[in-house]
């Protein structure tokens, strides 16, 4: 089972590729943010992701942020790049659900604080969700509609890039 998070709008989602190297920058990031008075958190909630050395995490903070600054900090906080532009690409177009964290927990709970939070969807898609899974999940099209596959910046070539000087 897929479950589906749809980011509020004073939440933080981290997709953190290579927590090994990634999670000491996020964690002294974030608290320097809380020092300097930046960001105001409730709490922090972390599962691993599916694959190997990668987590989610979920951030609340204590009052609701424009989505483009909850964007901006979520890069800030070594969320994954690309997600990230294309978090700001759906929101700039109007694209609903923009923010979507898709995790095999059926829940996120601080350990401290006994805080929940529960998935806004879910799917039984067996494959990752990449452009071919997003086209039929029956979550994408309840969260996304028509726009769940909408792509913004092409595919990388491995041809060589002809307008590039030499």
């Amino acid at each position: 089972m897929n479950y589906w998070y749809v980011a509020r709008p004073n939440e933080l989602f981290i997709d953190t590729d290579k927590m090994s190297r990634s999670l000491a920058h996020t964690k002294a990031r974030l608290q320097g943010a809380i020092e300097c008075v930046k960001l105001d958190v409730a709490y922090v909630m972390q599962r691993p992701s599916m694959r190997p050395d990668h987590c989610h995490t979920i951030i609340t903070l204590k009052h609701e942020m424009y989505w483009l600054d909850r964007y901006v900090w979520e890069m800030i906080l070594h969320g994954d790049i690309y997600r990230g532009f294309c978090n700001i690409m759906r929101s700039h177009s109007n694209i609903l659900n923009a923010d979507i964290l898709i995790s095999q927990y059926d829940s996120f709970i601080t350990s401290n604080l006994k805080q929940e939070r529960w998935p806004d969807d879910e799917c039984e898609c067996l494959t990752k969700h990449n452009s071919a899974t997003m086209q039929t999940c029956p979550a994408a099209i309840r969260l996304r509609g028509d726009k769940r596959n909408m792509g913004f910046f092409g595919k990388p070539s491995k041809n060589p890039c002809k307008v590039w000087p030499e």
